[in-house]
């Protein structure tokens, strides 16, 4: 399929460009920077829309800006994970379209914070989205730090003092995050003399020096990426940040930041499979391990939660759970199953995200306690959070379902069943919260004159919030895509260098 050879610089330009004219075009009128970021996100996500479709048509490609081939050379890759730009321009896009309303209910943007709201939705998504096809380890850094220093500002944009020290909090993690993985790129650099993730790789095959440096530079890497994922216990940054948050800021911190560990992750695989320096069983298991215990434990403390929100953020440590233990079993169902749940999680927090960010907006109540009733008074918000719910527990035929259903069938496959009956316990404790979630809305009397004479929110946030519901459902029903597109990185991913 030809296509303008471009489109993977465009990509990761166009919302850093976007981002840096943001408080320029904001001194022609106080809502021009809206209309700025949407055509921003406009442009970036039809850009992904055409490099997904080459993807469908040739596989993997890289572009080399300037013709400098590794090791010299800055490389962009595309291949079938770095299709969750798609994922991220998506909910990027509607989010900025959910924050055009949702910021004039808060006051802290009247004194004029909304040109760097803005700016900072932008660079996030930029470093996203850098990080996803950087071919690079030092511009995995660059890209990783982008989306972070921008992730704690936009955490503590309310300017309350909750969320000051929520982005505070999430600061320390992320800095000690950091280092681990920049030195661990050092290590990586003094061993092989390059940067390029593929030249790293084949370098590293049949490496006949010392393999402590490659060791360590392994372990720092994933610990790492396991902060920034925020996987038990790495996890003491996310529920008070995301909780913190503007609602259309927890959607992407929780439906998208939190999985570039992850695909850090899948890139350190990609380095260490592909290499085969290392026998990698004890480190599945100990990711194996890891994300049984945030399965359960992510639940167990959401179950408890009266604030949504703080919910929320703990069913992610619980979600991301499933993708690391996913990827922990190194079997091809196991990692489709992580593989594909990493974009359909993404659309299932953004709903819930969105649908709580609106019932909040209309309301300004935001616990179980205070919301009785509400669904009655929302009925198109709460059928959306609903519909999230249910998705998020993985009943069929809604987007979670397929996903935890081929990593139980990974953990048989790789002869771990007792993982698999822990991932049905965790999907047990998430039905009770969300049952509570729903009994709470549905079925209790509302206590506060403001939730019971509650309308559904503006059409600007309506419109992303069933958006989101509805791919959640048809992710569900066309799941077989999603997974059959996956699979042949997968199959890469876990074969040995010339395998």
């Amino acid at each position: 399929m030809h296509l303008w050879p471009h489109w993977l610089a465009l990509i990761v330009l166009t919302p850093l460009v976007g981002a840096a004219l943001t408080p320029v075009v904001a001194l022609i009128d106080r809502r021009t920077p809206t209309w700025w970021a949407l055509s921003t996100m406009t442009v970036t996500s039809f850009a992904a829309t055409m490099l997904v479709l080459r993807i469908f048509h040739e596989g993997p490609f890289s572009y080399v800006p300037g013709g400098w081939t590794a090791p010299y050379g800055i490389e962009l890759h595309f291949d079938e994970f770095s299709a969750v730009v798609g994922v991220i321009c998506l909910v990027g896009w509607l989010a900025v379209l959910f924050s055009s309303r949702y910021t004039d209910s808060l006051p802290e943007f009247a004194r004029g914070r909304t040109p760097y709201y803005y700016t900072l939705l932008l660079l996030n998504c930029g470093g996203m989205i850098g990080f996803t096809v950087t071919g690079d380890l030092f511009n995995l850094f660059v890209f990783m730090e982008v989306l972070s220093l921008s992730g704690y500002a936009l955490v503590a944009v309310g300017g309350e003092r909750i969320a000051e020290m929520a982005a505070f909090k999430y600061l320390l993690m992320g800095a000690i995050s950091s280092l681990l993985v920049l030195f661990a790129i050092g290590f990586l650099y003094g061993i092989t003399g390059t940067l390029n993730i593929a030249d790293v790789t084949a370098r590293l095959h049949g490496f006949e020096g010392p393999t402590a440096p490659a060791a360590v530079a392994l372990g720092m890497l994933v610990v790492g990426f396991a902060t920034k994922a925020a996987v038990f216990p790495l996890h003491v940054w996310l529920p008070d940040a995301h909780a913190a948050a503007p609602s259309p800021v927890s959607a992407v911190l929780s439906g998208l930041v939190v999985k570039v560990g992850v695909i850090g992750m899948i890139r350190v695989y990609r380095i260490y499979y592909g290499s085969g320096m290392f026998d990698l069983t004890v480190l599945n298991l100990v990711l194996i391990w890891l994300g049984a215990i945030s399965i359960v434990m992510g639940a167990f403390f959401a179950v408890f939660q009266d604030d949504v929100k703080l919910m929320l953020a703990y069913s992610t440590i619980s979600n991301i759970g499933y993708i690391v233990m996913g990827l922990g079993l190194a079997t091809t169902y196991g990692v489709i199953g992580a593989s594909v749940h990493i974009f359909n999680h993404a659309l299932i927090k953004a709903t819930l995200f969105f649908a709580v960010g609106a019932i909040i907006y209309r309301t300004g109540y935001r616990t179980l306690t205070d919301l009785r009733g509400v669904g009655r008074a929302m009925p198109l918000t709460a059928v959306a959070l609903s519909v999230g719910a249910i998705s998020i527990v993985g009943i069929p035929p809604t987007a979670g379902f397929l996903c935890k259903w081929y990593i139980a069938l990974g953990a048989f496959q790789a002869d771990r069943p007792f993982f698999g009956f822990v991932l049905i316990f965790g999907a047990l404790l998430i039905f009770i919260y969300y049952i509570r979630m729903v009994n709470a809305f549905y079925f209790r009397e509302p206590v506060h004159a403001e939730v019971a004479e509650a309308k559904d929110a503006p059409v600007s946030m309506l419109l992303p919030t069933l958006v989101l519901a509805s791919l959640c459902l048809i992710m569900g029903i066309l799941g077989r895509v999603p997974l059959t597109f996956i699979e042949p990185g997968v199959a890469r991913l876990l074969a040995p260098l010339g395998g």
